[in-house]
């Protein structure tokens, strides 16, 4: 298959819907990426971006309906390493990380499993991953147990792009930080996208998603309500409702 043109999507979500028996969690979501942006999604808890992370990459679940293409590859019929093998990484809200296994040895792990690599060069990339999110070397051969909130989130991004992923997801990364950190944080979200990668972002924190974001969708109740460039979105009659409530928003 041909290499895209950076003005071809590079992850196309089309008329993806998400059933739990009667509940509608997704709603005929649409929306399409480009090669080295930053798509940034928001939304009230409950409206669906979590569940649209877990169909795009498989974990747990799949879409019901409705199609996910990566480089127009269909992913939505692929296991979920294979979606990751592919191009697709993720991040979670909670940790996720071998807590008994130093910083280093989670990175290493992701670039052998996700990335595909030899030892020796699955090493080279854990490296430059932990580099790359700026952990110090004397913190990567602890157990990742025994790392700050912050430093598992730098390590939870390292393990992600060290499987050299096509697009990047991040879901709430500043879940549990500090200002200070929140600001360390976008820092980081820079410099990875800065090296290349395409991410995609969910955050409540909205002045840190207004900041790094180029574009930004909301959803509510499953369903996309607005979605441009982000100083745009936020005055939308539409998200203000949404965030606060008809009467709120009448104010």
């Amino acid at each position: 298959m041909p290499e895209p043109n950076d003005s071809e999507p590079l992850l196309e979500i089309r008329e993806v819907t998400k059933r739990f028996g009667a509940l509608v969690a997704l709603n005929n979501v649409s929306f399409s990426i480009r090669k080295g942006q930053i798509f940034g999604i928001a939304g009230p808890n409950g409206s669906g971006k979590s569940t649209l992370f877990n169909v795009i990459t498989g974990i747990p679940f799949f879409p019901t309906k409705g199609d996910v293409l990566l480089s127009g590859r269909p992913m939505h019929r692929l296991r979920p390493h294979e979606i990751s093998r592919a191009g697709i990484l993720r991040t979670f809200q909670k940790d996720a990380e071998f807590a008994t296994l130093s910083a280093r040895e989670n990175v290493y792990a992701s670039a052998v499993y996700c990335g595909q690599m030899p030892s020796a060069q699955a090493k080279d990339a854990a490296e430059q991953a932990l580099d790359d999110v700026s952990l110090p070397s004397e913190r990567r051969t602890k157990a990742a147990s025994d790392l700050s909130v912050f430093e598992r989130k730098q390590l939870m991004i390292a393990s992600a792009i060290a499987g050299r992923p096509k697009v990047l997801l991040l879901d709430e990364p500043a879940a549990g930080l500090t200002k200070p950190e929140v600001s360390g944080l976008r820092d980081l979200i820079a410099a990875v996208h800065g090296r290349g990668t395409t991410i995609v972002l969910i955050e409540h924190v909205l002045p840190l998603l207004l900041k790094v974001s180029e574009y930004l969708m909301i959803l509510n109740h499953g369903a996309v309500i607005a979605s441009g460039k982000p100083e745009e979105v936020v005055r939308n009659p539409k998200v203000v409702e949404a965030y606060l409530g008809k009467r709120e928003a009448k104010l």
